[in-house]
């Protein structure tokens, strides 16, 4: 069936001016990938509510946590993204998405079933696994639903449900975990006595099994830019296509990568540690840290890619090439003081509203980084380069983002009385952000001539 879909989708195989399909479907794919977009963060972030009680009960260090949530994650999310990436672009995007939906909720279920480091280190292979089916599929059937005119405000809208995902983790979450924490261990049918972490696992994951199945109710789009009627099936060839593309505009390749991984960094890595740190700073229990974190991510998350979309949208149409560049480069200028005053802060007010401020800069990270590479990259080539981009940039960033800042944590802020993981975060932000926006900068030429290549052809 994958490969019969697949088949047919090559020889629908249209020009760039072939009709869109009308707004309603488009949207309509957007609301169900961002809904599973929404699910896939949820399962993946929910595990930061529950350091304290992780750490406690499988007796492990801030740094072996940070290799829980960063480098498992990332490492397998990053290295199976790069086999699912080609799948995307060879056989049905609708298939890969729910088989990778089924793993990631399993898989997060799982966790909930750990009793030692190692078995809480397999669960969490298993949803890195999982979740990189996800965002190659989807951005390539994005692209394939939208006009490049409005195309970064589709994926901005996508990428809101990254940002419900977040609140949704730490305001749910919190809520779940205050709820079952009145008690040590809870009965579970079948399961039997588990602790009250181990529970909230069980029901975040689960219920994504069945949301899967809505992937369905989408048609599979008729895939548009591509460079040739004719594309192969080789997964030979795949990846040496890739690279022989990244050669021909190394100059922009380099700076996109190298930018998005500095923001990726810090992204990954202060997401994992802010419950941890305002627990630790403010004193505040669970409950309170779900409740402003949940508003504050989705609050500041909503304007980001609302506004971010909109006004990246009107300079593309205006003729600015490189505009998903642009705006990102000045995001990561205003994202360092306000991440700096926000992580130094000892008023949990201040923090809150610098906190706001530097999520409102950083939280379009997915929707400029997804649209500038599908932009310059053919049809047949959009999963590969995508699962490649979170190879490389992904895997540097959000895998060592949260290690990072433990590590800076022990060796240098011991004697913080608690807010070392702050300070660790404010220097992450100081080192990668004003980085981030230099390469960017440098990529913005060699950007307007990529794109401009790839009109060319897709014409």
């Amino acid at each position: 069936m994958l490969m019969s879909e697949a088949v047919e989708s090559m020889q629908a195989v249209r020009s760039e001016a072939t009709a869109y399909p009308p707004r309603s479907v488009g949207w309509y794919a957007v609301f169900v990938l961002a809904l599973l977009y929404l699910v896939s963060i949820l399962d993946r972030f929910i595990i930061t509510l529950l350091v304290d009680p992780i750490k406690r009960d499988l007796g492990i260090s801030d740094v072996q946590f940070g290799m829980l949530h960063g480098l498992a994650f990332a490492l397998t999310f990053s290295l199976f993204g790069l086999i699912l990436g080609t799948l995307a672009d060879r056989f049905s995007r609708r298939w890969v998405i729910f088989a990778g939906v089924a793993v990631w909720s399993l898989a997060t279920a799982a966790c909930g079933l750990a009793q030692r480091f190692w078995h809480m280190l397999v669960a969490r292979v298993g949803v890195g696994v999982g979740e990189a089916a996800l965002n190659p599929c989807a951005t390539s059937m994005i692209t394939d639903l939208f006009p490049r005119e409005r195309l970064t405000t589709a994926m901005a809208i996508y990428g809101l449900g990254a940002t419900l995902g977040s609140g949704c983790a730490y305001f749910f979450g919190g809520v779940i975990v205050d709820l079952v924490a009145h008690t040590e261990t809870i009965v579970v049918p079948v399961l039997g006595t588990m602790r009250s972490w181990q529970a909230v696992f069980l029901i975040v994951g689960l219920p994504g099994l069945l949301l899967g199945f809505l992937i369905f109710t989408l048609p599979e789009p008729v895939r548009r830019g591509l460079r040739s009627a004719g594309q192969s099936l080789s997964w030979s060839k795949a990846y040496g296509d890739l690279l022989k593309f990244i050669g021909q505009r190394q100059r922009f390749f380099l700076c996109h990568y190298t930018a998005f991984a500095f923001a990726s960094a810090v992204v990954a890595g202060c997401g994992t540690w802010y419950p941890a740190h305002m627990g630790r700073t403010f004193a505040w229990g669970p409950s309170q840290i779900g409740l402003a974190l949940g508003v504050t991510l989705t609050t500041a998350g909503i304007a980001s890619q609302v506004i971010g979309g909109r006004a990246i949208d009107a300079m593309f149409r205006r003729g600015v090439r490189d505009a998903q560049l642009r705006w990102y480069a000045g995001c990561m200028l205003v994202a360092t003081p306000a991440g700096i005053v926000a992580m130094t802060s000892t008023n949990p007010w201040i923090f809150l509203a610098c906190l706001c401020l530097f999520l409102t800069a950083v939280s379009s990270l997915p929707t400029c980084a997804s649209t500038a590479l599908n932009l310059v990259t053919p049809n047949e080539l959009r999963g590969t380069g995508i699962a490649f981009f979170s190879g490389t940039a992904g895997l540097i960033g959000a895998a060592a983002g949260p290690m990072l800042i433990a590590v800076f944590a022990e060796m240098f802020f011991t004697g913080a009385e608690g807010r070392g993981i702050g300070f660790g975060m404010a220097t992450l932000i100081a080192i990668c952000c004003p980085l981030g926006a230099v390469f960017l900068a440098l990529g913005f030429r060699a950007m307007r001539e990529a794109v401009a290549d790839a009109e060319r052809w897709a014409n």
